[in-house]
């Protein structure tokens, strides 16, 4: 059985290790307030927002030994986070990369609008922490959620989210479903899965963040982060 993590601080320690500090402060001083920055770029919001801005970090945490997720499969492209650039996402679902820089430090994503039924499905790819060497960035974040919001500055998504395959619940779950794989979930809200593995001898460390939102109890959002130290 997973293991409560306890709140605040350790949440902190262990949503820093996939998120790092610097990145949530990017994601606050450019993101949530674009300031001088030209509105045009776009910003993020939803459930990545949240999860950058420190917003969920009160949320119910359980880690696990074991990793949560390796791949999302669709149909045009196996989705590694670490591995899979945004230049790999633009070029197999279309698009514009956006991004936020502060000196060195940046966060860029792919934003795209999907319809569904009365409502819009929103898919956010996201690499965070890029620094100015040129190297293409890497995936940190995949977050997928449903949204009744317009923005005119998410692509439309010309992809059917329903033929992903994850091997965790996805949109339209319940409780119970998470219940099922994870062990524990609340009724409603945002929870959160970690797993953390400190690598060692020269191996590759490994954060793993899953977060799910409830709301009338389903899933209508959720977003996979991961970061591999060296």
């Amino acid at each position: 059985m997973p293991k409560k993590i306890a709140k605040a601080a350790a949440v902190h320690a262990c949503h820093g290790a996939s998120i790092r500090l610097t990145a949530g402060l990017v994601a606050m001083t450019l993101l949530l307030f674009a300031g001088s920055i030209s509105a045009d770029d776009g910003k993020l919001s939803g459930l990545p927002s949240l999860i950058l801005g420190g917003q969920t970090a009160d949320a119910p945490t359980y880690n696990f030994e074991q990793p949560l997720v390796e791949r999302v499969k669709t149909p045009q492209l196996d989705i590694v986070l670490d591995k899979t650039t945004l230049e790999d996402i633009k070029a197999a679902f279309g698009g514009e990369i956006r991004t936020r820089s502060a000196g060195n430090i940046a966060v860029g994503w792919l934003c795209y609008t999907i319809p569904a039924r009365d409502r819009q499905r929103r898919v956010w790819f996201i690499a965070d922490g890029e620094d100015a060497s040129g190297a293409k960035p890497t995936l940190t974040m995949v977050s997928v959620e449903d949204t009744a919001e317009s923005r005119d500055d998410c692509d439309k998504g010309q992809f059917d989210v329903s033929s992903w395959r994850l091997p965790v619940p996805t949109l339209g779950g319940n409780p119970d479903s998470l219940r099922q794989r994870f062990g524990n979930a609340p009724d409603e809200g945002i929870v959160r899965y970690a797993h953390e593995n400190p690598g060692g001898n020269a191996g590759a460390g490994l954060s793993q963040s899953l977060v799910y939102r409830q709301k009338g109890g389903q899933i209508d959002g959720l977003a996979f982060s991961q970061e591999t130290s060296r």
